[in-house]
């Protein structure tokens, strides 16, 4: 429970807004920035729904507050905004984030309410532009800036939302090279996921960390793999959107129809990332429809690992093209096969001199001290600007 006190006012705080903190860009990112703050000296407080990461932050002391953000409902957004204004009052943050839009109602009203600065996080494209547009140009009015990862981003936020240019903000995400960093993934670790994922010994593994939603290309492997019969290859499909989802249940149909049985893992999620990354032979970015970006791609070339995308969204600028990647068609099975018969058959020496590249390009272009000294950056202006106006 958040807690009043002289001391911490005396700080600097940030209030984060995140749907929930299940795994996932927005609350890898939000818990990713509060932990850094705070070893800082700045003071992080995070509202959310709970979720895998919550354990996380509250290790490094962040402050989580638990609240339906998810929810749409009239009587979760009363609680969430009545609840909201008490710790506002209490707390006196100088700053509110909130990443995506499920919160972004909320978020426009405390800000205009407490005058305080706002930043927008819009790291994929929104499910309701209408609806996004009308929030942002709301927004807008109000001292703050949507931050966005990606030219990809940036393009769609003007071209789609309508934003002003001079609104946006684009910095790159980052990837925490320590841990990302084989020499930290222990055996142990490696044979606890595969006995999670019920994985044979010696298998070849194509990791797929994406949502399970539609556009999402799962289909598309699947009859990949099924045009390769005689490679020793598992997929394992891991992300957001597992339970009741129909999407599940048409793929398991199309496991069955293509004789994929045993060779196809869809669990619910991934307890150890870096472990993942490190057990799989190459990391699959099948996606049909837009991502605004991929932080597992450039994790997984953080880690050596080769990559195999689509030329969709932003995934281009998440890869070093024809060094680290292979780059297919969106929804060309039979491309996507031979790239996974490409992959999954060279040899050492090609192997390690891509994974020498692939950690080079991840340190040189995406370190997350880069990320996080552009968030501080703007973190500082617009509080900078807000007390300059009052």
């Amino acid at each position: 429970m958040l807690q009043d006190s002289a001391a911490r006012r005396a700080r600097t705080g940030i209030l984060h807004l995140c749907a929930t903190l299940n795994h996932g860009d927005p609350a890898r990112e939000a818990v990713s920035l509060a932990v850094l703050t705070q070893r800082l000296g700045w003071r992080a407080l995070i509202a959310s729904a709970g979720g895998n990461l919550v354990n996380e932050a509250e290790r490094a002391a962040v402050q989580h507050l638990r609240l339906p953000l998810d929810q749409r409902g009239v009587l979760a957004r009363w609680r969430s905004r009545a609840r909201l204004d008490s710790l506002i009052q209490r707390e006196r943050p100088a700053l509110i984030h909130a990443h995506g839009t499920e919160a972004l109602g909320l978020a426009c009203r405390l800000s205009r309410i407490h005058r305080i600065p706002l930043v927008i996080d819009l790291a994929q494209p929104v499910a309701h532009p209408a609806e996004a547009q009308t929030l942002l140009a709301h927004a807008t009015q109000i001292t703050g800036a949507i931050r966005v990862p990606t030219r990809m981003m940036q393009e769609y936020v003007v071209s789609t939302l309508h934003i002003n240019p001079s609104l946006i903000v684009r910095i790159a995400p980052g990837i925490d090279l320590q841990n990302y960093n084989q020499a930290a993934i222990s055996a142990e670790r490696l044979s606890t996921l595969s006995r999670l994922w019920r994985l044979p010994e010696n298998a070849i593994v194509a990791l797929v960390p994406l949502p399970l939603e539609p556009l999402m290309g799962q289909a598309t492997l699947l009859q990949a793999l099924a045009e390769i019969p005689e490679e020793r290859l598992y997929i394992v499909m891991v992300g957001q959107g597992r339970v009741g989802s129909p999407l599940r249940h048409e793929l398991e149909q199309s496991v069955e129809r293509l004789k994929l049985s045993g060779k196809v893992i869809m669990p619910d999620f991934c307890p150890d990332w870096p472990a993942a990354f490190w057990l799989a032979n190459v990391v699959v970015a099948p996606n049909e429809g837009p991502r605004g970006q991929n932080r597992e791609l450039l994790a997984a070339q953080a880690l050596g690992r080769p990559v195999i995308i689509t030329a969709m969204g932003a995934n281009e600028e998440m890869v070093q093209k024809h060094e680290t990647a292979w780059i297919v068609p969106s929804g060309n099975a039979s491309a996507l096969a031979r790239a996974l018969r490409e992959v999954t058959r060279l040899n050492t020496d090609q192997r390690v001199a891509l994974a020498e590249n692939a950690r080079f390009f991840v340190e040189e272009h995406f370190p997350q001290a880069d990320w996080f000294n552009g968030m501080m950056e703007l973190y500082e202006r617009l509080i900078f600007t807000a007390k300059r106006r009052r």
